[in-house]
């Protein structure tokens, strides 16, 4: 298949379609009204534009024909078609020439500029140069403790790509939202999106230094049933952890409930009660000493954090940056 240069291949090829068919009437609510005869509802078709402003800069229907590779007659046609939309005269049809009237000289003017308003824009977005605008779609806990500290690294990495980071647990549609990469937490079977694990699904307890400094002693795993539960409201796995850990049925004496990580954790931080934590949410916590693990025992949740992307842009050139950036990143919280 022969190539054309961009800018003129698509509109000549969608004018010569429009014009191989039957020239269509004017809809109802694009005739004019009204006593003026020129009110309109709304534009003509705008393919109509382009034939006129290739007609009014050559002065010829004949040159505008060739330019967008479309008969002499479909032109004259085409123009015509305007001309009875729009109630008015557009051209002086001279012997050898066309020539514009006062109010196609009007018109001239403006589709000329609107025209290549919009070529400069298609161009921007096709420029390999020009900035690309990248949307984040992260759970508010993740955004907030693990990816917005890493955002500044990415950016300096990749100057031309700019990140917009949205925080939402929302069900993410591609095809009807303006997302291009999204995180979320579970087992990785997410429809219609291409999925990538992030990180570790590992979980283990999480408290702050004041809770072993303060609170009932914490010896062995069953001291923590002395202290106050954090418990995620989706769901439960401390009765794995105690297995695990080789005890038996526990009762904590008091309980929190929570429906979002981050405020989960922040209740930890604040020496509220012992936590259930992914190793990604709380590796700052840990590093800074504002969280610590009273045991190294660790479970498989079985759930974890993901990428998620649409398959048809997956690789797009930011999208696919961004994919290979954050996967590093994942690796090394693992």
């Amino acid at each position: 298949m022969n190539e054309r240069p961009f800018g003129t291949n698509v509109l000549g090829e969608a004018i010569e379609i429009a014009t191989n068919e039957a020239v269509p009437t004017a809809p109802q609510d694009c005739q004019p009204s009204g006593g003026s005869g020129r009110r309109m509802n709304r534009l003509p078709p705008l393919n109509l534009f382009r034939v006129f402003e290739a007609a009014a800069r050559h002065g010829s229907f004949t040159a505008a024909a060739d330019e967008l590779c479309v008969t002499q007659s479909a032109v004259s046609q085409q123009i015509r078609q305007i001309e009875d939309l729009l109630d008015v005269r557009l051209f002086r049809r001279l012997p050898r020439r066309v020539e514009l009237t006062r109010e196609g000289t009007q018109l001239a003017s403006a589709v000329h500029e609107s025209l290549a308003l919009l070529a400069r824009a298609c161009e921007r977005i096709v420029d390999p140069m020009a900035p690309t605008v990248l949307c984040i779609n992260a759970p508010p806990a993740i955004a907030s403790r693990w990816l917005v500290p890493r955002l500044k690294r990415f950016m300096q990495l990749n100057p031309q790509i700019k990140v917009t980071l949205l925080a939402s647990n929302d069900t993410v549609n591609f095809d009807r939202q303006d997302i291009d990469v999204a995180i979320r937490w579970g087992r990785g079977d997410w429809q219609g999106a291409r999925v990538e694990r992030l990180g570790p699904d590992k979980l283990f307890p999480v408290c702050s230094p004041s809770v072993l400094r303060e609170g009932p002693p914490i010896v062995s795993p069953g001291d923590l049933a002395h202290h106050t539960l954090l418990q995620n409201m989706n769901s439960s796995l401390w009765a794995t952890w105690f297995a695990t850990a080789g005890v038996g049925s526990v009762n904590f004496d008091e309980t929190l409930y929570f429906n979002d990580a981050g405020l989960l954790l922040d209740a930890a931080v604040q020496g509220q009660g012992i936590a259930l934590a992914n190793h990604m949410l709380v590796e700052n916590d840990l590093k800074t000493g504002r969280l610590i693990r009273p045991f190294n025992i660790e479970i498989q949740s079985g759930e974890s954090y993901h990428i998620l992307t649409s398959p048809d842009f997956s690789e797009k050139a930011a999208v696919a940056e961004f994919r290979q950036w954050i996967r590093a990143e994942g690796a090394e919280a693992g």
